[in-house]
């Protein structure tokens, strides 16, 4: 059975969520912390330009000709051409934001971007790409509910779901980077404040790994227990359906329990000197489980939403 949304659109949601997710960590964190993690900022704004940049890729790939990407804004009530457009308004800002956060390993890029000292304008820029992360975050769920007339989808759940998962997404592909970073490059002058930034990280994911399972299983009870027979049959397709080995194994085992379990131990245990050594391998396999979860999330439950209308 050939879905009209398949791997391609779950590729895009979940890059999308992936960019605001970053986004939203990074200016969270200048507003939270100031300059204190820098290296937090830095990865947020460059995690966020790529993925936003594959969404809008996989978005063109998907209308079927990617040199046709400007026919994507052709009609302005389209869903399609609202996201286009967030995107188009985050790759520039989000360019002009990372200027501001040239990475250390490349000095010479300071005295390409002179006005990197200035910490007011970049504030600035941290709170526009919050408002348009936060909208691309959300985005990827809420399009789901209205471009289909598919009850499994009609619910602001979904667009939680995919909010809070954005986050989870943009807090570990941050963590993910600061701990192979840490394996290669950091000093041990320097360890103190990288454990630090990975401890906030994994602490902060707990809670959000917390909230996406437990919002997922809401989602399910919902859809069994209301009235659309179509959403029951969807529901079902992730529960003990065709779709239950990925949803169960590959989202909730994979994406979601294991994390926590890492997480809660690199939280407890992770900076006592008996186990600091393996807090970056650890954030490394808890995070790429994570980003791995996260886009099976995504594939179960566009695929569920779909194959009750087209069987």
């Amino acid at each position: 059975m050939e879905l009209p949304w398949g791997p391609v659109i779950a590729a895009a949601l979940y890059f999308g969520g992936l960019g605001g997710g970053s986004f939203i960590v990074a200016s969270t964190t200048s507003f939270i912390s100031g300059e204190e993690f820098r290296e937090i900022m830095k990865f947020g704004s460059y995690i966020g330009i790529l993925a936003t940049a594959l969404c809008g890729l996989c978005l063109s790939i998907h209308a079927g000709h990617p040199e046709r990407l400007l026919f994507m804004y052709s009609n302005p009530t389209s869903m399609i051409t609202f996201g286009t457009c967030v995107i188009t308004a985050i790759l520039p800002i989000g360019l002009i934001y990372a200027t501001f956060l040239p990475p250390d390993s490349l000095p010479w890029l300071k005295s390409l971007f002179p006005w990197s000292v200035y910490v007011k304008p970049r504030k600035l820029f941290e709170l526009i790409l919050f408002i348009l992360g936060s909208g691309l975050a959300g985005y990827t769920g809420f399009v789901l509910g209205i471009a289909w007339a598919e009850p499994f989808w009609e619910t602001p759940l979904i667009t939680a779901l995919f909010f809070i998962s954005a986050v989870s997404t943009g807090l570990m592909a941050i963590g993910l980077c600061l701990a192979i970073l840490r394996l290669v490059q950091v000093t041990e002058e320097s360890q103190k404040l990288f454990v630090e930034m990975m401890h906030r990280l994994d602490v902060a994911d707990g809670y959000m790994l917390a909230l996406e399972g437990g919002i997922a299983l809401l989602y399910l009870y919902v859809m069994l227990n209301g009235t659309s027979g179509i959403a029951k049959q969807s529901a079902q397709l992730l529960l003990t359906g065709t779709l239950a080995p990925l949803f169960w194994v590959g989202f909730f085992l994979i994406g979601i329990i294991i994390p926590i379990i890492i997480e809660l131990f690199l939280a407890w245990k992770g900076r006592t000197a008996k186990y600091l050594k393996f807090y970056a391998p650890l954030m490394i396999v808890a995070s790429s489980l994570v980003l791995v979860g996260a886009f099976y999330m995504r594939y179960c439950f566009l695929v569920a939403g779909q194959i009750p209308l087209l069987s």
